[in-house]
């Protein structure tokens, strides 16, 4: 059975009160900006959830302690209900 909610951890690196989010686990690596750190996040959310609703097999989470994460980067869990894009992508 699929998992319905996942978390997957995300590194915000701040610049210049922006925010570019990186999705270690996600397309062997993904990359966003957001204008804040609530906006990365929910982009981050949306990302993941979009990516993964169609997936059959997920792939691993990326254990903290292995997280590249330096200076002013921020570490975040961000967890997704994939019923919700499951749902809005049989819907289009």
């Amino acid at each position: 059975m699929q998992a319905q909610v996942v978390t997957y951890p995300v590194i915000l690196h701040p610049d210049h009160g922006e925010y570019d989010v990186e999705i270690p686990d996600i397309n062997n690596e993904t990359w966003i900006r957001g204008t804040s750190a609530a906006e990365a996040l929910i982009l981050a959310k949306t990302v993941i959830g979009k990516t993964l609703a169609g997936l059959t097999e997920l792939p691993p989470v990326t254990p903290a302690e292995q997280l590249p994460i330096s200076g002013q980067d921020i570490e975040h869990l961000v967890t997704v209900d994939l019923r919700d894009f499951r749902l809005a992508t049989s819907a289009e």
